[in-house]
């Protein structure tokens, strides 16, 4: 690195905080924020959103939500409503659960249970899918057999989940047994059914940001990321680039295998990407596919923008941080990944 990129870089690592993600711990500069896109299901149940929240802000969202699910209906139908019923929490429980359909089309066999709740100062609003084939319309159909009525299974399943759930702060790394997401933590013993997608975006420019993905259900990956070399220089050449490194290499007592490129996705504008990915032989409970991208010279993951949004956005002319720079932080992040003690 020159001295000027030095001089930034120790800077943006002068003080570095760890992150909890999934069973794993890793340390990102302070620069670095939760971004807000991200994806999580655990045993099943996916969670749309976990957020710090005032009793009386969670109440107003909860009437609304009523509110917008009792006035959709199945195609538009009166006599056929998307929201087959709802149910208060148990006692010591703050919110309902919505059982509605999971699609507002003719067939409303396939339901989903909207869980909507608030405890300890944060609300949180989880999904399972479910079916229920006892409705008369599906008396005479055959093939309704294959759909049996699972909903008080699902229901109990919510539940328990919910009532292992807890909000976090983005830096707190819980203690004992569980899997950590954005805002949250779930306490148990690893399953075979936990799926993250998280990123962290540098603060300070749109287009330097990390991705973390974490999953246990996808099983023995056929090849490892250094055995599919063929296709990624072919994809990598087909954008103009070509391989800075790759390889093997160990940290905390992990193994694991990077890949980091150049390329021109946009042409004439060089973008970094370097990849990490982990236990791609087992991807179970115990040993979950673990992968980290870094980008440099990509915009960070955001909403669909509008179409003026769009009009007026600049395009990227350069990558904020070069070549140096990316590998540089991306030596300094990896080899800080390891288990978080007792998680598993």
């Amino acid at each position: 690195m020159t001295p000027e990129e030095t001089q930034r870089m120790n800077q943006l690592t002068s003080t570095m905080t760890t992150r909890c993600v999934g069973r794993y711990l890793i340390d990102l500069p302070d620069a670095f924020v939760l971004n807000e896109i991200s994806t999580t299901k655990l045993e099943d149940v996916e969670i749309l959103k976990i957020k710090p929240m005032y009793k009386v802000d969670f109440q107003l969202l909860l009437e609304q939500r009523d509110r917008e699910l009792k006035a959709t209906h199945m195609d538009g139908e009166p006599s056929n409503p998307f929201l087959k019923k709802y149910e208060i929490l148990p006692p010591g429980g703050i919110g309902k659960i919505f059982n509605r359909a999971s699609e507002t089309g003719s067939a409303d066999f396939g339901r989903t249970l909207e869980l909507m709740a608030w405890k300890d100062g944060y609300l949180f609003s989880a999904t399972i899918e479910a079916t229920d084939s006892t409705g008369t319309a599906y008396a005479n159909k055959p093939w309704i057999k294959e759909f049996p009525n699972d909903i008080p299974q699902k229901r109990a399943h919510l539940l328990d989940v919910y009532n292992r759930l807890q909000g976090r702060k983005d830096t707190e790394v819980p203690s004992g047994p569980g899997v950590c997401f954005p805002n949250g933590f779930l306490r148990g013993s690893a399953t075979d059914h936990e799926q993250i997608d998280l990123h962290y975006h540098l603060k300070t420019v749109e287009d330097v940001y990390f991705g973390f993905h974490y999953l246990t259900d996808i099983g023995p990956e056929k090849d490892t990321l250094l055995e599919r070399g063929k296709a990624i220089e072919k994809s990598v050449k087909q954008y103009n680039g070509h391989t800075l490194r790759k390889g093997k290499r160990e940290a905390n007592g992990l193994s694991f295998e990077e890949w980091l490129s150049v390329q021109e996705t946009d042409p004439g504008v060089k973008d970094y990407d370097l990849t990490l990915e982990m236990n791609s032989k087992h991807g179970d409970a115990y040993n979950p596919l673990f992968i980290t991208d870094f980008y440099s010279g990509v915009r960070h993951p955001r909403p669909t923008p509008s179409l003026e949004e769009v009009a007026v956005r600049k395009a990227i002319a350069k990558a904020s941080l070069g070549e140096a720079e990316s590998i540089a932080l991306w030596d300094k992040v990896t080899t800080t990944l390891r288990p978080r003690p007792g998680a598993f």
